[in-house]
């Protein structure tokens, strides 16, 4: 289903946001909710994730029955004599993603760089593409007719 975009609630939603911060009850209604990328080569996939302002304690990888949970939160912190206006969103997420059966989920490998978590998987050998050779017709295992 498509949602119109509706130029007047948006408007309003924005003045509600400055003038509420500007009075001290600074809040967002967005969860923080990261970006995600799934990709897939012959070798891996890898998940990448947009994670800005997460500490490395505040994650959580997980693989339990072939599904990859992330978890984490990124915490509001201020000064208690600070006026905060908020324009990023904060909170806990959890995104689950159900592995496909060619990967490999016992030697997956997770890495928190500059606020962005990779997360490599790699496939087993079987399901990795090869390359078939074709013959020439001279094959002892022609078919009779």
């Amino acid at each position: 289903m498509l949602t119109a975009w509706d130029a007047v609630s948006t408007l309003d939603r924005l003045f509600d946001d400055v003038m509420g911060s500007t009075f001290g009850t600074a809040t967002n209604r967005q969860a923080f909710d990261p970006s995600i990328d799934v990709r897939a080569n012959e070798n891996e996939m890898i998940f990448i994730c947009d994670v800005p302002g997460v500490k490395q304690e505040d994650l959580e990888v997980t693989v339990e029955n072939h599904v990859l949970t992330l978890k984490g939160t990124r915490k509001f912190e201020s000064k208690e004599d600070e006026q905060v206006v908020l324009g990023r969103a904060y909170g806990a997420f959890k995104r689950a993603f159900t592995l496909p059966d060619y990967v490999d989920d016992t030697n997956l490998d997770a890495h928190l760089v500059e606020g962005v978590l990779t997360i490599r998987i790699p496939k087993h050998a079987q399901a990795k593409p090869r390359k078939i050779q074709i013959g020439t017709g001279s094959s002892s295992k022609q078919l009779k007719e």
